[in-house]
């Protein structure tokens, strides 16, 4: 991931730690090989939705240089339109 990707996520982490529930948006993201099956695994095991997505948004940053788009894309059809505005403006 580009290190602008990287802050814009770093940035808007409140917002998605807050809003975001990551089982909306894990399908995509697996079929898209950002996340494999361990990790939705240890995603899932944790205790609160919040800490679900602190440990999401602290793995997409090492998926490689396609992970920013596809989660943009996944929150877009998850219907999180305002978190994927946020992070690409």
């Amino acid at each position: 991931m580009q290190r602008s990707d990287a802050d814009r996520l770093r940035q808007c982490r409140v917002d998605i730690v807050t809003d975001l529930d990551v089982s909306q948006v894990m399908d995509r993201l697996i079929a898209s090989t950002i996340i494999r099956t361990e990790d939705y695994e240890l995603i899932r095991s944790k205790p609160t939705s919040q800490d679900r997505a602190r440990l999401l948004l602290d793995i997409l940053p090492t998926r490689g240089p396609d992970a920013f788009g596809i989660f943009v894309q996944a929150l877009r059809e998850a219907s999180y339109n305002w978190l994927a505005d946020k992070l690409i403006n």
